[in-house]
C-alpha cells in the first residue's frame, strides 16, 4: 500500500496548483477585458496578480506563462513603455514553450520587432532597426511553417517590416515587400482592415516612390470595391485619399470628382498607417 500521509501531499500539491491555474486565468481574463477597454493601467495589475498566482506553482503551463507575459508587454506598449515591453516580451520566449506554438512564437518576435522599430524612431540609432530586422526575420520563418494558418497575422507582420524599411529609406525593399503584401491581401482569410491597408500602402508607394500613379488608380479601383463597406470610415478615408492623389496626378476629372465625392460623404478624418502590436489569443484563421 501506498503512502496515506504522501498521497495526501500529492493531493494537496494538484490542488494549490490546480488553484492556482484557475486564478491566473481569471486574472488574465480580467486583463483582457480591461486592456481592450483602453484602461491599460489596470490592465497591467491584473495581469501582474495572473503572474504572482503562476509564481506559487513549480513548473507553470509554458504557454499560458508566455501569454500572460505578452499581455503585459501590450500593456506596457500602450502605455508607451518600450523598455518594458521589450523586457515582457524577451521574458515570454524565454518561458514559452520551444514546439508545439510556431504562431505564438512568430507573434512574440514579431511584437519585438515593432518595439526594436519604435525604438530606433527615438533614438534615431541603426542598432535598433538591426535588432527588429532579426526578430521580423525569426517572426517570417515561423509564420511560413504554417501558412496558410495565422495568414493575417503574416500579413499584419510583412506591413509591420514596410516601416522599418522605409525608416532605412530601403525603396527596393519596400517595393518588394508592398507587392507581396497586396499579393497575400487576396486571400479570404485576411480581415478586410489589413486587406485594405495591404493595398493602400502598394498603391502610396507606386505614387510616391516610383511615380506611376496610373498603377495606382489601376490597383484601387480593382481592390476598392469589395474591401471598403467592410472597413472603418478613417481607413476608408485613408485609401480613397491616395486614390485621390493619384487620381489627381493622371488627370481623370471623373475619378476625381467620384472620389471626392465619397470622402465627403464620410466626413471624418483620413486614418494614419502605425506599427501593430499582434495579439496570441486573437490570431486570423
Amino acid at each position: 500500500m501506498g503512502n496515506p500521509a504522501n498521497g495526501g501531499g500529492v493531493a494537496e500539491m494538484y490542488r494549490g496548483a490546480h488553484t492556482a491555474g484557475t486564478v491566473a486565468a481569471a486574472e488574465n481574463e480580467r486583463g483582457e477585458m480591461l486592456r481592450r477597454a483602453g484602461r491599460p493601467g489596470e490592465a497591467a495589475g491584473h495581469f501582474a496578480r495572473a503572474l504572482e498566482a503562476l509564481g506559487t506553482v513549480d513548473e507553470p503551463d509554458p504557454g499560458t506563462h508566455s501569454a500572460i507575459l505578452n499581455n503585459l508587454a501590450l500593456t506596457a506598449h500602450q502605455q508607451g513603455d518600450l523598455a518594458g515591453a521589450r523586457r515582457c516580451l524577451v521574458r515570454s520566449l524565454e518561458v514559452g514553450p520551444l514546439v508545439g506554438d510556431p504562431v505564438g512564437r512568430a507573434i512574440t518576435y514579431d511584437n519585438l520587432a515593432v518595439i526594436e522599430v519604435e525604438l530606433a524612431r527615438r533614438a534615431r540609432t541603426d542598432r535598433h532597426l538591426n535588432e527588429a530586422e532579426q526578430y521580423f526575420a525569426a517572426a517570417e520563418r515561423l509564420f511560413r511553417r504554417v501558412l496558410p494558418e495565422a495568414i493575417d497575422d503574416y500579413l499584419r507582420s510583412v506591413l509591420n517590416r514596410v516601416d522599418a524599411a522605409q525608416m532605412r529609406g530601403d525603396r527596393a525593399r519596400m517595393d518588394r515587400l508592398t507587392r507581396h503584401a497586396t499579393e497575400v491581401a487576396a486571400h479570404h482569410g485576411v480581415a478586410p482592415e489589413n486587406a485594405l491597408e495591404a493595398v493602400t500602402m502598394r498603391g502610396d508607394f507606386l505614387h510616391r516612390h516610383r511615380d506611376h500613379p496610373r498603377s495606382t488608380v489601376a490597383l484601387m479601383t480593382d481592390r476598392l470595391p469589395a474591401l471598403l463597406p467592410e472597413c472603418p470610415p478613417e481607413q476608408t478615408a485613408a485609401a480613397l485619399a491616395v486614390l485621390l492623389r493619384a487620381a489627381t496626378a493622371t488627370g481623370d476629372p471623373v475619378l476625381v470628382a467620384d472620389v471626392s465625392a465619397r470622402i465627403d460623404e464620410l466626413d471624418v478624418r483620413p486614418g494614419r498607417h502605425h506599427l501593430v502590436l499582434l495579439t496570441p489569443g486573437e490570431r486570423g484563421a
